[in-house]
């Protein structure tokens, strides 16, 4: 192992993986930055994300998948093939030396592969498996297949993102799979609490599906307390009662765009003094947040006329820094590359590879001052095959 992960908090976990795609990646690409020795079973033909764009350079090459460099940095690569019985040999041999399995196996290829739910971790109690599907492994959808969308579709989240009247908007990217797989973190490491304090590993199943239904916060408590159905709003949240709020809104500015998300009491009397409407801190068409709303139109062309020729910066410093008030610029993906906050904080790295040569990655959204993650390159298809199970 690698001297500068020795010292991580997981480092002496012995981890493998045969997810393919993006969710059990990268819950093992979590594993793996923090110290684990993580194992990463392909086919002869490479996990599928190495096939799917876009690509590092101009050649559509196995190993120049952005998305498989990123949910597979710091991992070895050892060619398996369990369509045969010596490649299942072979990983049973592997698992029973593993402290986490991590898995994506749904019940069609269960049963075309023959692999019973508890077929490792009865060889082993010890064994923390995590098993990381579209639906989980039981219910009327559980042989049904999946993409993001059609998480999004069954989550609910399709049906609230976009315009009043228009039709539901997608996300970018496959962020259910992201989403699971950071719930798939979370999963491992409470089984690794567990485990430490009985002895005992446990089969871990981690749902797309429910773990966007988690997210949903207010949204499903109002519609099962009161009755009160949410639909897509666009940037406008429209009730016409004491919890609507105004001020979440997005302005153009000479540059780009600018957001506001006035949400408290104090916040709409800042907004008010900045653009020079004191006034309505007295009137009674103002005072409720109800009223507010009903003049969202009338509020934001006074917010336009404030904003004015101004350039999204200069208008984020005058009203995060003089008035307190929740402001940013949309920014575009180079632009958040650049952005001196996430410059400050180091959340970006630089990763040489040795087929598509230098690129920058995010590392990880949490800090320490002594736990610093491991971020390195993701393995050539194969590379490590005889280094873990010989020739």
């Amino acid at each position: 192992m690698d001297k500068s992960r020795q010292s991580l908090p997981l480092a002496g976990l012995k981890v493998i993986e045969v997810a393919q795609g993006v969710a059990g990646p990268h819950c093992g690409r979590i594993l793996a930055a923090f110290g684990a020795d993580v194992v990463k079973i392909e086919p002869p033909a490479g996990d599928w994300s190495r096939s799917i764009g876009p690509f590092l350079g101009d050649d559509e090459n196995i190993e120049s998948s952005a998305t498989y460099q990123y949910n597979n940095s710091g991992k070895r690569s050892v060619l398996l093939d369990l369509s045969v019985p010596k490649g299942v040999s072979k990983l049973t041999d592997l698992v029973s030396e593993a402290d986490i399995l991590i898995e994506d196996w749904d019940i069609p290829s269960r049963v075309l592969n023959g692999i019973e739910k508890d077929r490792f971790t009865k060889l082993d109690s010890s064994l923390i498996e995590i098993s990381l599907t579209p639906f989980g492994l039981s219910g009327p959808y559980s042989r049904f297949t999946s993409t993001p969308i059609i998480q999004l579709a069954l989550g609910g989240y399709l049906y609230l993102t976009g315009l009043p009247g228009k039709e539901p908007l997608m996300l970018p990217g496959h962020q259910p799979d992201y989403l699971t797989g950071l719930n798939g973190n979370g999963a491992v490491q409470i089984a690794l609490w567990e485990r430490d304090h009985t002895g005992t590993g446990q089969f871990v199943e981690v749902a797309m599906m429910e773990t966007l239904a988690t997210l949903h916060q207010f949204t499903m408590e109002m519609e099962t307390y009161e009755g009160f159905i949410r639909n897509r709003n666009g940037n406008l949240w429209q009730r016409e009662s004491a919890f609507a709020n105004y001020g979440i809104t997005t302005i153009e500015c000479v540059d780009g765009h600018i957001c506001f998300g006035i949400s408290t009491e104090d916040q709409w009397e800042r907004l008010c003094i900045m653009i020079g409407k004191e006034e309505f801190l007295k009137d009674p068409q103002y005072a409720t947040r109800s009223g507010r709303r009903s003049l969202a139109i009338y509020l934001d062309s006074l917010l336009r006329e404030w904003v004015g020729e101004r350039t999204r910066h200069e208008v984020m410093v005058e009203a995060s820094e003089t008035w307190e008030l929740p402001t940013a610029p949309v920014l575009g993906i180079s632009e958040v590359l650049k952005d001196e906050q996430f410059l400050h904080r180091g959340l970006f790295t630089e990763i040489d590879h040795p087929i598509t040569g230098k690129a920058r990655f995010p590392t990880f959204p949490f800090k320490t001052v002594d736990m610093i993650p491991h971020v390195s390159r993701a393995p050539l298809l194969g590379e490590h095959t005889s280094e873990v199970i010989g020739s």
